[in-house]
């Protein structure tokens, strides 16, 4: 039996124990897992989690009273400390539903990779979603076909220049096309390890993903798409609370979102522009100039060099 860690921040998301509950209804319960969450609310008890039954799972959640630790990373961050040494390490968001079975399908990802020659594969990628309908009903999942979906850094150009954060949009490609250049967030699947790159507290959430991969490539992760779907992702899109079912904290805190906001963006900015090595920044496996032709961003020029590509993974 493998053990997997999965890491969850949470603001204010009655998604959060639907999520959760969903992720071990749908295991195969041939795996240990643990989940490391860090759950902020506006009050005691609006958000709690279900009472779980299951041996092979185990919840430690810590809680705080906003405005105490809004920030994305600052929520990553508690909930990758619950981390105890589990064999993989899984990074979603608090409003995901899952496939029967995913944890058998992700570890069995990692291993076909591994036979592929990369030691140290990262799977992710954009995943399709799940919702609710007019009735206020959650919609019935319909797996359709897979595909592999790289990201695309083509769609607002000027916003890198201006602050080398490059836009993302999931580009759908051919079948086993392997590497992505960037991550999503909300679906990271990788050896354990990965918990010692412990999240940068200052970033408050915009650049988090590029960040991420960025760090990862350079502590000697290979970033590459999965293999089949195993979870899915409620997307904002503008939909109604009541489809949603989440508070955001730049509208509950405007005012300290707004400091945390430039603080982060600062952070952010510093480590590329100083190709910062360090405890918070980059690693030493790997350079930055590595990912930049890995991944066709060039921060020094603030300019994307690389096109969408399809590079297969020789193996």
């Amino acid at each position: 039996m493998a053990s997997i860690f999965i890491q969850i921040p949470s603001y204010r998301d009655f998604e959060l124990p639907l999520t959760v509950s969903d992720c071990i209804r749908k295991a195969s319960g041939k795996n240990q897992l643990h989940f490391g969450i860090h759950n902020c609310v506006s009050f005691p008890e609006e958000v709690t989690l279900s009472d779980n039954t299951e041996t092979f799972a185990k919840i430690s959640c810590a809680t705080s009273i906003a405005p105490e630790n809004i920030g994305l990373q600052q929520a990553r961050y508690i909930a990758n400390e619950f981390y105890d040494g589990e064999d993989y390490y899984l990074q979603i968001d608090s409003h995901m539903r899952f496939v029967e079975n995913w944890d058998t399908i992700l570890v069995e990802g990692i291993l076909r990779y591994q036979e592929m020659g990369l030691p140290k594969p990262l799977i992710t990628q954009y995943p399709p979603t799940y919702g609710y309908d007019d009735d206020l009903k959650e919609r019935e999942i319909a797996v359709t076909d897979f595909y592999q979906c790289g990201i695309w850094f083509g769609e607002n150009i000027r916003q890198f220049e201006d602050t080398l954060i490059p836009s993302q949009t999931a580009m759908v490609m051919s079948d086993n096309c392997g590497f992505i250049s960037s991550v999503s967030g909300g679906s990271i699947f990788t050896l354990g390890g990965f918990a010692k790159i412990k999240p940068n507290r200052k970033i408050a959430f915009w650049g988090e993903e590029p960040l991420i991969a960025a760090r990862a490539f350079t502590h000697g992760f290979d970033l590459v798409m999965p293999f089949a779907y195993t979870v899915f992702h409620l997307y904002h899109s503008q939909q109604p609370f009541e489809k949603v079912r989440r508070h955001h904290v730049w509208q509950d805190h405007g005012e300290i979102w707004t400091k945390m906001d430039t603080e982060s963006k600062e952070e952010y900015r510093k480590i590329f522009e100083n190709r910062e090595v360090g405890e918070f920044a980059l690693g030493t496996e790997r350079t930055l100039d590595e990912y930049e032709e890995f991944s066709g961003l060039d921060f020094r020029n603030r300019k994307i060099v690389g096109t969408f590509q399809n590079r297969r993974i020789k193996g």
